[in-house]
Parts: C-alpha cells; sequence; structure tokens
C-alpha cells in the first residue's frame, strides 16, 4: 500500500470530518489512528467500517480501540471507562449530561479481555448517540 492511500484510509479512519472537534483534537485523533493501526495490525479498512457502525468481530479491531482510548486517556489497561476523563474530553456542543448518561449506561459493558471490554464499550455509544468522533 502506497503512503498517500495509507494517509488516506488513515484520515477517514480517524474521521477527520468530525465537525465538531478542535484542530488539536482532530490532530490527535489523527495520531493515535496512525500509532494504533501500526501497533496492532489491523486493517484500516476494518477501523473506517466500525466508524461507520459496521463492527466486525476481529480481535485486531478490537486492540485497535483499546489502544485508541487508552492513547486518549478515556480507558484504563483494564478496558473500563473513565466517564470523568471521556466527558472532558467531548467537544464543544456536544451535550454533555445526555452523553454521560449513556457512557454510565456503556461502562457497565464487559468482554472476555481488555480489548473485548473496550469494544463492547465503543459500540454501546455509537448505538445510543448520534454523535460519534470516533
Amino acid at each position: 500500500m502506497t503512503p498517500y492511500i495509507f494517509l488516506c484510509i488513515v484520515m477517514a479512519a480517524a474521521g477527520l470530518e468530525a465537525q465538531h472537534l478542535t484542530k488539536e483534537q482532530k490532530d490527535k485523533t489523527l495520531q493515535y489512528t496512525a500509532k494504533c493501526i501500526k501497533q496492532t495490525g489491523v486493517k484500516p479498512e476494518l477501523v473506517v467500517e466500525a466508524k461507520k457502525g459496521n463492527f466486525e468481530n476481529d480481535e485486531a479491531l478490537k486492540k485497535f480501540t483499546l489502544c485508541f482510548f487508552q492513547k486518549a486517556g478515556i480507558i484504563g489497561s483494564d478496558g473500563k471507562l473513565n466517564v470523568d476523563a471521556a466527558l472532558a474530553k467531548l467537544p464543544q456542543g456536544v451535550d454533555k449530561k445526555a452523553v454521560g448518561k449513556v457512557l454510565e449506561d456503556c461502562r457497565k459493558k464487559t468482554g472476555k479481555d481488555a480489548a473485548d471490554t473496550a469494544f463492547e464499550v465503543y459500540k454501546c455509544y455509537y448505538k445510543a448517540t448520534p454523535v460519534h468522533v470516533v
């Protein structure tokens, strides 16, 4: 895969079209996405599809999810969501009270390991909210 194609896929996976994000948040999202794709070996196409709500049951995708959210500082090494940290990272214009309720519900999701737990939390959040930063 050429570096240009890889960069395009990473940008799509990072969700840089998210209009609520600041430039700094977009830059960090791109950086974390690129690092976690490289670290986990996930196919970038799976990340793009997950951002659209198409969640493949793929171990590398689960590891990517854990990696990304750990780098963002919202999930611990055990895969458990830190609701306060997640709320603090939300962009301007997002109803934090409504999202907080969703996060409280989603933090109860568990999986067979930390990556699976992070993936279940992400799927729960995605399905319950209209604003998807990642």
